[in-house]
């Protein structure tokens, strides 16, 4: 039998999810589309349609909330990418162009805020905080696949190919939010780490 934290409530003829969801679903939308610094806790339970309590009955504090949504993203992240990928998965090359096409789509479209781990750091540069452990795990992820690809396609460096290969990304992510959109730089993330593993692999 279902608890009452965790009973839905029928509105009409939909399901109203748990106050505890709504505030995460509000704040997850607010803090990519708006800044995490910029949201406050007034904003997130108006916009959920909950007492303040429900927030914290959920999460202890304001950076509790952001870690949970941190997290999620990462989870998510790796999720996607593993259903996107795995029909190419045993083929590096095909596997890593597949890799860029999707990030010169996904980094161009409009209305792409950045990388969502990107934008934390810079509005938290403190390293105390605890959002950044999962930060440096999201992109030690990044770099860890980068190297097994690298290593796929038999490069006599992977893990100085693997870090340029990175540095591309988090430059096609920089750069979304400055000259961003399909006629900047950033659909040529693809070409870029062509030429990237061909200056390793096939000299």
């Amino acid at each position: 039998m279902a608890t009452a934290g965790k009973r839905r409530r029928k509105v009409g003829s939909a399901v109203e999810k748990p106050a505890g969801e709504r505030v995460f679903a509000v704040a997850a939308d607010l803090f990519y589309r708006k800044g995490i610094r910029a949201v406050g806790v007034e904003e997130i339970v108006n916009q959920a349609g909950v007492a303040k309590i429900s927030l914290y009955r959920s999460f202890k504090s304001k950076d509790d909330l952001i870690v949970a949504y941190l997290e999620q993203r990462n989870a998510e992240f790796w999720q996607q990418w593993d259903e996107r990928f795995a029909p190419v998965e045993n083929d590096p090359q095909v596997l890593l162009d597949a890799i860029m096409d999707y990030l010169a789509r996904r980094t161009t479209q409009p209305g792409y805020r950045g990388c969502p781990f990107i934008n934390y750091a810079i509005e938290f540069p403190e390293a105390s905080h605890p959002g950044h452990r999962v930060v440096d795990t999201n992109k030690r992820e990044w770099r860890r696949r980068f190297s097994l690809i690298a290593q796929a396609l038999g490069a006599p460096k992977p893990k100085l190919l693997a870090d340029g290969l990175l540095l591309l990304v988090e430059g096609a992510y920089a750069i979304s939010q400055t000259l961003g959109g399909p006629k900047g730089p950033g659909p040529a993330i693809t070409a870029a780490a062509k030429a990237m593993v061909d200056g390793q692999v096939r000299n």
